[in-house]
């Protein structure tokens, strides 16, 4: 499970896939396979919102789903940056 936290948000996403595919220069079937790709699908398990005081108020599914759609470049790459650092610090 991520956390990823934005503009008041605290949302908590749950990877459904990744796909992880490291360059491999001397193919040439492909550019993807030649530079290499990643695909991540996620889905926003719960949220919060905090307004000013810090007072919580959970957003419920349909809140989590719009969320998810309005900003899901955003997330993707949060959660790519947490992967990331999680492979760092394992290495």
């Amino acid at each position: 499970m991520y956390e990823v936290a934005f503009e008041g948000f605290v949302l908590q996403c749950e990877i459904t896939e990744l796909v992880d595919v490291e360059s491999n220069p001397g193919t040439w079937t492909s550019d993807w396979d030649a530079q290499g790709y990643r695909e991540l699908e996620f889905r926003v398990v719960s949220g919060v919102l905090y307004d000013e005081n810090d007072t919580p108020s959970d957003l419920g599914s349909n809140g989590c789903a719009k969320l998810a759609e309005r900003y899901a470049e955003f997330i993707e790459s949060e959660l790519y940056r947490q992967i990331d650092a999680e492979r760092e610090n394992a290495a």
